[in-house]
């Protein structure tokens, strides 16, 4: 430890807990939690000092004389005003750095302290902590930061949650030097230590006592968690800072957010629908997608997670152009690869050698892949597999279940179909999602003629137990080949795919999107006597071979390779997934509001009593979101570019939208009443 440094944990401690009163002097194995607490810390390596900082409130008296009796510092300030307390907290025990802790964490380890305080003294930064995301259980937060940020935050930081949770400003401030410090894996971000109801501790009673047969000592990381295992405690249900996101939504009020201006927007549709049929290239990036007169028509430019409209306004996007940018717009490592590749040229009258190697790549990365063809759109990807596997089978009808592309072979069986021959309709089947009966069911209707199943392995809902397995064994037994369709699924969850995380290799797959962050490109990749077929089923086009896109998606792969983005994506996405429901409860909202997938791609939606679609209540309650500075469509798609400064404008507006919605229902007031569009018709629906 550097003798320039003074290291002193705070421990932010009170009585008067809203979820377990009095939780902080409850009996922990004969002692205290709140000395469960400071003994833990006392085997730091790392703190030179640790002040218990609780509020003035008259219940704390006893926080502070049992501090005080066992030899701890102790000040004493705002019960709300938390910031203001480690001020000075920090000016009592003389701190250049501060640790903070709070007191409801009795299975923190010294080890855990040490490793981000370490981490903090190499790294050079103002602010470091474990939180951002999780790898190590809730209950072993640590944050480190150095005394000149604590006083610039009070100096700045507003009343609300920025000063009752401490760090939220230093956390958003884009010109601090911060570091997101990953403990070496195995990571635990589900897992849930700290105690706020009675639930939370049962919990660590139960894993104290079995810790207290070892003796009474502070424990590390490993040994509270062989003790979690062997205990068998189970851990409380709450979710993951919902305190501070209740503490968001408090914030909040009901008003109706303020219209935005759309002048240039609506010039430019005027325009657009005298020479673009729809007026937009892509069906999904229409402004009949969106609400009239609320939601911006055309957008100027994008940069990270932030987009600009034609007419200045600027919103965290969460829809990412439809899932492709992965790493946020404008990714400056992704653009630099193209743009030098470009230099050299990019559209070649024949193959670069750049095909093999992200080919060869692919074939590492994906179970199924033993070739590769390259595409620019999804579409090309889904019709280029269905016609192979034609080809393969000698068969003719398919099974589908998701959304596949435009091309007719799928969009037949859609709403959609206008245009599409009858003979090519019929050939085309679909079938519901979980459901293995149904499908042996389908293929058992025309017996030897399925040439293929394909399907999405997963979106909104997760396969149940065996399923996958189950859809391949009965595609295999029909003599069909089974597709993945991963266009979506593929990359954005993790490198591999869905085939990789539960372990049912298809004999074909397509990706897309995520692979060249916003660049065009997609492939088909399978087994190698499958594939082979393309030598004589025709899929060729003047752009698959391009370069640029597929430096794109070689820069692509070593970000993500490296982890930290699919960190930062679990992180963001995690707070906006557990941030809804937690608002959508306090509003009272909890029944209304339905929210499915994962979080780096979640689907939400509003039902109404009886569990009916309730598109005018999803209607009121985006308005709200968009007019405070959030681009949505029906789901979060997150990207690794959604920092804690646009999260938290996003759970800020979440919180009036719900806020503005319970309004609506409190004052019997229809909906749509209280809407400035006509409500969004989608195209059709094709995901269950």
């Amino acid at each position: 430890m550097s003798i320039k440094h003074r290291i002193v944990a705070i421990v932010q401690a009170r009585m008067g807990s809203s979820r377990l009163s009095g939780k902080t002097m409850m009996d922990l194995a004969g002692t205290p939690l709140l000395n469960r607490v400071l003994c833990q810390l006392k085997g730091s390596t790392l703190l030179n000092d640790i002040v218990v900082a609780t509020s003035i409130a008259p219940e704390d008296e006893v926080i502070e004389a049992f501090a005080r009796e066992n030899g701890y510092k102790v000040i004493r300030g705002s019960l709300q005003d938390v910031l203001s307390r480690y001020v000075a907290a920090a000016d009592e025990a003389d701190a250049t750095i501060v640790v903070r802790i709070t007191a409801d964490c009795p299975l923190h380890s010294p080890d855990t302290v040490d490793e981000v305080i370490e981490a903090f003294l190499t790294s050079r930064v103002d602010y470091a902590c474990n939180t951002n995301p999780y790898t190590r259980p809730d209950g072993q937060d640590v944050e480190v930061f150095t005394r000149d940020l604590l006083n610039k935050a009070h100096e700045v930081a507003e009343q609300g949650p920025d000063r009752e949770h401490v760090t939220p400003w230093m956390r958003r401030n884009t010109e601090i030097l911060k570091l997101d410090f990953m403990h070496k894996p195995p990571h635990h971000a589900t897992l849930r230590w700290s105690v706020d109801y009675p639930d939370d501790l049962e919990f660590v009673r139960k894993v104290w006592a079995h810790l207290d047969k070892s003796g009474s000592r502070p424990f590390n990381f490993e040994e509270i968690m062989l003790a979690v295992t062997e205990s068998g405690a189970i851990q409380g249900k709450a979710t993951i800072n919902e305190g501070f996101y209740r503490s968001i939504f408090n914030e909040a009020n009901s008003e109706a957010a303020p219209a935005l201006t759309l002048t240039k927007s609506f010039e430019w549709l005027k325009r657009s629908d005298e020479v673009i049929p729809g007026g937009a290239q892509t069906y999904s990036k229409s402004w009949r997608h969106h609400i009239r007169n609320v939601t911006p028509i055309f957008l100027e430019g994008g940069q990270g997670a932030i987009v600009t409209d034609v007419d200045g306004n600027q919103f965290v996007d969460l829809i990412q152009g439809l899932l492709p940018n992965i790493l946020g717009y404008g990714n400056q490592e992704v653009n630099q690869a193209v743009y030098e590749r470009a230099e050299l040229g990019h559209s070649f009258s024949l193959p670069h050698p750049l095909e093999v190697e992200l080919a060869e790549r692919l074939c590492r990365l994906i179970p199924c892949a033993e070739k590769v063809r390259f595409g620019k759109n999804g579409s090309d990807a889904t019709a280029g597999a269905v016609r192979v596997a034609r080809a393969f089978t000698g068969r003719e009808h398919v099974a589908v279940c998701g959304y596949h592309g435009w091309q007719d072979w799928f969009i037949g069986t859609t709403s959609r179909s206008l245009g599409v021959p009858k003979a090519v309709k019929e050939l085309a089947h679909t079938f519901p999602y979980n459901d293995p009966l149904a499908l042996d069911k389908l293929l058992s209707s025309k017996k030897d003629q399925f040439a293929a199943v394909i399907m999405e392995p997963v979106n909104f809902h997760w396969p149940s137990p065996g399923y996958l397995e189950k859809v391949k064994e009965i595609a295999h037994r029909h003599g069909a080949l089974l597709i993945f369709d991963e266009i979506c699924s593929g990359f954005h969850f993790e490198l591999g795919g869905a085939q990789k995380i539960f372990g049912v290799t298809p004999d074909l797959a397509t990706f897309g999107k995520a692979m060249g962050n916003g660049w065009p490109i997609s492939c088909i990749v399978g087994r190698r006597d499958i594939m082979q077929v393309f030598e004589e089923a025709f899929f060729s086009f003047t752009f698959a071979g391009d370069v640029a896109a597929m430096a794109a998606s070689m820069k692509v792969l070593d970000i993500l390779e490296d982890g930290a983005a699919y960190a930062r994506m679990s992180a963001a996405g995690t707070k906006l997934f557990n941030g809804a429901k937690v608002m959508a409860e306090a509003a009272g909202l909890k029944d209304a509001f339905c929210l499915h997938g994962h979080p780096h791609w979640a689907l939400f939606s509003f039902v109404d009593e009886n569990g009916a679609d309730d598109a005018v209540t999803r209607a009121l309650w985006v308005q709200e979101v968009t007019r405070r500075g959030v681009l949505i469509l029906t789901t979060f798609n997150i990207c690794a570019a959604l920092d804690e400064e646009a999260t938290t404008k996003v759970l800020n507006a979440f919180a009036h939208a719900f806020k503005r919605v319970a309004a609506a229902k409190a004052q019997s007031i229809r909906p749509e009443k209280w809407l400035d569009g006509p409500i969004p018709v989608p195209a059709f629906r094709a995901r269950g």
